[in-house]
């Protein structure tokens, strides 16, 4: 839940520091402190918008909060200099207001369909659900899962700014590509 997921891994050895914890997934597996549901948003290698639907019972919908153009290279995406790589931040939540999910992602854009930087610039619509109605074949790598506070983004979810929030870092590749990493970061309170 750095400001820039694209550090989360970090180097081989590194150790985070003693307020944040970081699990694998066998450690994930014993962890007593998190619900079964908190386990599988951590540890599912699919879409969360039909997860976070069936589990409050109501539709999901993606809303914006900023989106820009950076330019390349990005460390992780292998991505060469001059590449355009988009950065964007989105709640998933209900129509009634209920905020479950923040999301903070960079893709190399020029690796889209021209049908999925059209949607990606122009709507709300949550990037999973762009995926599945292009059937993009891809493979998701979870390359982190943390429990760590971070007051910005608790204040996006509408929770206390000392609460731990939970995460997951995952890259996206296609044909051997990556088309980006997006972190998902979400309240323990909100979602148990």
């Amino acid at each position: 839940m750095n400001a820039d997921p694209m550090s989360l891994s970090g180097p081989a050895g590194h150790t985070p520091p003693p307020e944040v914890e970081v699990w694998d997934a066998a450690a994930l597996a014993s962890e007593q402190s998190l619900t079964l549901f908190q386990k599988l948003l951590l540890c599912t290698d699919g879409t969360v918008t039909e997860l976070l639907a069936l589990y409050c019972g109501k539709p999901i919908q993606a809303k914006k909060l900023s989106q820009f153009m950076r330019v390349g290279p990005l460390a992780g995406l292998g991505c060469v200099d001059g590449a355009r790589v988009l950065e964007r931040s989105v709640l998933l939540g209900s129509a009634d207001g209920g905020v479950y999910l923040h999301a903070r992602s960079y893709f190399v854009f020029d690796r889209f369909s021209t049908a999925i930087q059209r949607d990606l610039i122009d709507t709300e619509q949550p990037i999973g659900l762009m995926w599945r109605a292009e059937r993009l074949e891809m493979y998701r790598e979870i390359t982190d899962r943390r429990r760590q506070c971070n007051p910005a983004i608790a204040a996006l979810l509408g929770v206390a700014p000392e609460l731990p929030l939970l995460s997951r870092t995952y890259r996206i590749i296609h044909g051997g590509f990556d088309l980006g990493i997006i972190t998902e970061t979400f309240a323990g309170t909100v979602l148990a």
